[in-house]
């Protein structure tokens, strides 16, 4: 698969070229689920929300995704390369997002990248993960971060159809606490293939502020697959730092061989008021 390892590079080569800042772009599918994702990443969203979900499942995949966000006038372009196909036990992803925004007079430029390994044991049974990630911000013509961090997880799937998640995010804050603050999250998944259903929660905290259970957020989310093709997705998070409520709702279609998929996603945020459209072209086998 020579073709997966030139795109990591080729994103890797962007991502240092490009100035940027810290922003939010994920996967279309984790934007459809409300991120409630700790212990139901697998494929391309793992390297965003839980490195150990790169060993979810034995696959390649590769996604291109667009995104816009009203609040900021934003617009996001992101790619993710997996591979957990070539060596059973180790897998690898990376993944870049890139995010071009106008305001106050001031163009913003953003980009991430990220780079996950996960180990996966006992046929699955077990899967850990950890991730680097590389964050550069320019602001108005200034840079204003330019910051590594960390994330790690573990996912424990005792039965085919459950799985237990953790994860923890920004282990390394320097001085961007603010901007990059430590994070944990731990979730379930129950996932009921016969029937086309999965079920996932999350209960995540926000440990670098003062008063971590203030800033506790509790995500439940729903994915129905229906005629095995097309993804119904709605989810729901609540954020107690803003007493917020967040919604979002997606779709797409799964190509029943299992070559190509298509996602299209909306959350809408109550407090601040704004909304956020993701779609996303994926190859996967």
């Amino acid at each position: 698969m020579k073709w997966l390892w030139i795109l990591c590079i080729l994103a890797l080569s962007i991502a240092f070229v490009l100035p940027a800042q810290a922003q939010e772009l994920t996967t279309s599918r984790a934007i459809a689920l409300n991120s409630a994702m700790s212990a139901a990443a697998s494929g391309t969203s793992a390297i965003w929300h839980n490195p150990a979900g790169i060993g979810a499942a034995l696959m390649y995949a590769a996604e291109a995704a667009y995104q816009y966000d009203n609040s900021k006038g934003g617009h996001g372009f992101g790619a993710n390369v997996m591979d957990m196909k070539s060596n059973g036990y180790l897998g690898s992803a990376i993944g870049f997002a890139y995010e071009y925004s106008k305001a106050d007079g001031k163009t913003r430029h953003a980009s991430q990248t990220r780079f996950g390994l996960a180990l996966r044991l006992q046929d699955g049974l077990v899967s850990v993960g950890l991730s680097g990630l590389y964050t550069n911000v320019k602001w108005g013509g200034k840079r204003e971060i330019s910051h590594f961090s960390m994330d790690t997880g573990l996912i424990i799937r005792p039965i085919p159809w459950f799985s237990l998640g953790f994860s923890a995010q920004n282990l390394i804050t320097g001085d961007h606490a603010d901007t990059h603050p430590r994070k944990i999250s731990t979730g379930l998944a129950f996932t009921g293939l016969e029937i086309g259903l999965n079920i996932m929660g999350e209960v995540a905290f926000n440990v670098s502020a003062k008063s971590p259970k203030k800033t506790a957020e509790y995500a439940i989310g729903a994915e129905y697959f229906l005629v095995r093709a097309f993804p119904l997705r709605l989810a729901y998070r609540y954020e107690s730092a803003n007493s917020a409520s967040v919604v979002s709702a997606g779709t797409g279609y799964r190509d029943k061989s299992g070559y190509f998929g298509f996602d299209i996603s909306y959350l809408h945020h109550f407090k601040p008021k704004n909304h956020i459209v993701s779609t996303s072209l994926s190859v996967y086998f």
